[in-house]
């Protein structure tokens, strides 16, 4: 029976994030820059952005350019921000003339792909993208938003390179070992998956998404007592996941336990009433168990909700037939 995956995110929503820090913020211990300078422009626009006010912060670093225009950290800083507002041939401007004026930082580069991937240039946020792991190799989150982009392009077998040096890089970083996972999966290696969902679980123990996957992973080895733990463990922390509910469903139901996948498969659709695979699955669990008027009423549901699935259809006519 199908299972479908639930894609799990932890802190990256996408898969092209600048990073967004700002240079010459005062830090504990650091005078600030004598009134008047680019550079105290530079620390106020960094405040004002700090407190949300993005028109104030790009109005500071323009007036740290237009006293000197050679200042890559004010560049840098208003590509960031002008990216924040929207403006994003602005910031692709300002990122490329960070990069002029500083060719080996590699933020500068990341910030770009950024920008670029946001105007739908993927080659050239790839380019960008390689530029900055090249100079940074050590940038965990910069290896982990790469290897999503690269995922995103169909490069799979990049991407695991990549999350695998996201992970070199942090062991501590359970996004990536869960984007491995993930991406391990892709390409058939259920057992790697496995071991990189644990690896996340170790660091994440409560997120209720590393379950749900691990389940996946597990289930689709044919191990049904593990696939049924993770996903009860998914439901103990998130019980308003219809997916984990359908999903524990079916593994019950494989393990021959009838009466308790009915109820999961159930949950599945108060939670969700337009979920056609739960609909499919009870009518499933319902012919088994001998209700065939109850399935067929399940499997017709399905197919409303999902006119183009053809096991849908196919179950409604073959009782039709009956």
């Amino acid at each position: 029976m199908r299972v479908r995956a639930l894609v799990l995110t932890l802190c990256t929503a996408g898969a092209g994030l600048a990073p967004n820090f700002l240079w010459g913020a005062v830090v504990g211990g650091q005078a600030p820059a004598e009134p008047g300078t680019a550079a105290s422009h530079v620390e106020r626009g960094n405040a004002l952005h700090a407190k949300g006010d993005i028109e104030g912060a790009i109005a500071e670093y323009r007036q740290a350019l237009h006293l000197e225009p050679d200042y890559a950290d004010a560049h840098y800083n208003l590509g960031i921000t002008l990216e924040a507002k929207g403006d994003i041939d602005g910031a692709v401007s300002e990122d490329r003339e960070a990069i002029r004026l500083e060719p080996g930082y590699a933020g500068s580069h990341e910030n770009l792909a950024s920008a670029l991937q946001k105007k739908g240039d993927l080659e050239g946020a790839i380019a960008e993208y390689r530029v900055a792991v090249r100079l940074d190799p050590g940038d965990a989150t910069a290896h982990n938003t790469f290897g999503l982009l690269l995922r995103y392009v169909g490069d799979t077998e990049g991407a695991v390179a990549e999350f695998r040096a996201a992970v070199r890089a942090d062991p501590q970083f359970a996004e990536a070992h869960n984007n491995l996972a993930m991406a391990l999966k892709a390409t058939g290696d259920l057992r790697g998956a496995i071991v990189e969902y644990r690896q996340a679980l170790r660091l994440q123990p409560n997120a209720a998404g590393l379950h749900y996957n691990l389940g996946v992973a597990l289930k689709a080895t044919g191990d049904l007592d593990g696939a049924i733990a993770e996903y009860r463990e998914t439901i103990r922390l998130q019980p308003d996941i219809s997916q984990a509910h359908n999903n524990l469903g079916t593994a019950l139901r494989e393990k021959g336990a009838l009466a308790d996948a009915i109820a999961e498969y159930r949950e599945a659709i108060r939670l969700k009433p337009d979920n056609a695979m739960a609909h499919y699955n009870l009518g499933i669990a319902l012919e088994k168990r001998g209700d065939r008027a109850g399935a067929l009423d399940q499997y017709r549901l399905a197919t409303q909700l999902d006119p183009k699935d053809p096991d849908f259809a196919a179950g409604a006519q073959r009782l039709s037939r009956m």
